[in-house]
């Protein structure tokens, strides 16, 4: 192989890993989750998009109540669903509000929770612009 094909490589590979760095979520990887599918995935999309605000609405009213059991059961759900589109830096914070709520004490669950709920619609928003 001569050094600039190696070179090229190199390059197409960075360009790669630099867009793969700055997605929101890894769309092929999502895809490869759900087998492939782009009409399983469009409509995973669809459902999550249309109940991103009731997700949103439960985790605010289990903080509000101050329902650890709660809060932790609907950060679980949101969690899944970010792991679902490979949103990793989402599926994080949901993990770690999911973790803080199992302990009962919710000192923090606020911000986090905000930050969470911020994650949702990120991806909601990353999802119209897709689509636009």
């Amino acid at each position: 192989m001569r050094a600039d094909q190696r070179q090229e490589e190199v390059e197409e590979y960075r360009l790669s890993a630099s867009e793969l760095y700055n997605q929101l979520y890894n769309r092929a990887e999502a895809l490869e989750r759900l087998g492939g599918d782009e009409e399983l995935f469009a409509d995973v999309v669809s459902m999550f998009v249309a109940e991103s605000e009731s997700y949103c609405s439960a985790l605010e009213a289990a903080l509000l109540s101050a329902d650890a059991a709660v809060l932790r059961r609907e950060a679980h759900t949101v969690k899944s669903m970010l792991a679902t589109f490979s949103y990793e830096a989402g599926r994080e914070l949901a993990m770690r509000l999911e973790h803080l709520a199992a302990t009962g004490n919710l000192d923090g669950a606020d911000s986090l929770t905000s930050e969470v709920v911020a994650a949702v619609r990120r991806l909601v928003e990353e999802f119209a612009r897709e689509a636009a």
